[in-house]
């Protein structure tokens, strides 16, 4: 009788634990919401930091494009040993033009988003096409261009 109480009660822990999913914030919360009070050619810099906080990532080809992100993750179940699945997912992209004004903005969702394929293939660098002989070569060249070392007299 206490082995079929003792299992009921792990057997109903284990239920509520699975019911009750963890969610795991990350960036600025409520995004979109905030991003429709920017208005295009009156928004300027100063209100965008102030109303969103500092940008996620600054474009590092153009200063002038700011990315600001909100993720969130959400753990599947007890049986799946905490992995986690996204379940929101959005960036706001905002381009600023040359006196801080904004000029455009888009927002990405996680619709938006794409699974990408990496390729295996490796360029080979210009020094591994060499012959075992010029390798061989290439090093003596260099220890005898090396600088000598202080000798003792």
């Amino acid at each position: 009788m206490h082995k079929l109480i003792i299992l009921f009660f792990i057997f109903s822990i284990t239920i509520s634990c699975s019911n009750n999913k963890v969610v795991k914030n990350h960036g600025i919360s409520a995004l979109e919401l905030k991003s429709k009070k920017i208005k295009i050619l009156n928004t300027n810099k100063n209100d965008a930091m102030s109303l969103l906080g500092k940008p996620s990532v600054i474009s590092m080809f153009d200063d002038s494009i700011w990315y600001f992100i909100q993720r969130e993750k959400i753990n599947q179940s007890v049986v799946k040993l905490g992995n986690q699945v996204i379940s929101k997912n959005v960036v706001l992209e905002i381009k600023f033009n040359s006196f801080g004004i904004v000029e455009s903005k888009k927002i990405y969702l996680l619709e938006d988003m794409q699974n990408l394929k990496i390729a295996k293939d490796q360029t080979l660098k210009s020094y591994d096409k060499k012959s075992k002989t010029d390798k061989l070569f290439n090093s003596l060249i260099q220890k005898i261009e090396a600088p000598k070392r202080n000798r003792r007299r």
